[in-house]
């Protein structure tokens, strides 16, 4: 068949395609109707494939609405199990009103999330789950693979109150500071582990307390 004629054929079958007489093409003949077919297929799949989105990971619009997995970030279980039933949800109730925003989520999800379990990465879920929990975005997320609690303690530990609490220890027991550091973060452990994770200043004055009361002991 030569070029013209194809090209005239592909013209009559797409033509036929829209609605007009596919009768137009019943002048090809068999090899030339399965040639056709052929070309047509092709035809079909590059458009196709021209039409397929890019991948989530490089589609701008979809960073831009905040849907593409962020690595370095991820929902904070305790935080949200904490905003989660401050805002009166169950874990079922929550994971309909997930559901209804259109993101695909079950109870089992939500779960699992508290449980510290396949923590999201997607800034969008997250915000999600602030805005119906009602808290600030930021406070529903951590740099992955941060535990929050040690995180807490680091910055109690580091700071100047620490380290005076630290250094009367250490002349109550007659021992290095650095000793003294470590008895008292090992007590502030216990006290997070024990009752969920109280904020630096109610860490410290339980610390204060413990020091002071020893002080009296000793100084009776």
């Amino acid at each position: 068949m030569s070029t013209e004629n194809r090209d005239d054929n592909i013209a009559r079958i797409l033509d036929a395609r829209e609605g007009r007489s596919a009768l137009e093409a019943a002048d090809a003949t068999t090899s030339e109707r399965s040639n056709l077919r052929d070309l047509a297929a092709a035809a079909d799949l590059a458009w196709a494939s021209a039409q397929t989105p890019p991948p989530l990971a490089d589609d701008p619009v979809a960073a831009m609405l905040g849907l593409v997995p962020d690595p370095d970030l991820e929902l904070d279980s305790k935080a949200f199990a904490s905003a989660r039933k401050r805002a009166g949800f169950t874990v079922s109730s929550f994971a309909a009103r997930l559901t209804t925003r259109g993101w695909d989520v079950s109870s089992k999800d939500v779960f699992a999330w508290e449980s510290g379990k396949s923590l999201p990465h997607i800034p969008a879920l997250i915000t999600a789950l602030a805005e119906e929990t009602g808290v600030d975005p930021d406070r529903l997320r951590r740099q992955s693979g941060v535990d929050p609690e040690r995180a807490r303690l680091a910055a109690v530990v580091a700071s100047t109150t620490f380290q005076h609490l630290a250094e009367r220890w250490a002349r109550l027991q007659g021992t290095t500071v650095a000793l003294a550091s470590s008895a008292l973060e090992s007590r502030m452990l216990v006290a997070v582990h024990r009752g969920g994770a109280p904020d630096a200043e109610v860490l410290l004055d339980s610390l204060e307390a413990m020091v002071s009361a020893v002080e009296d002991v000793q100084e009776s």
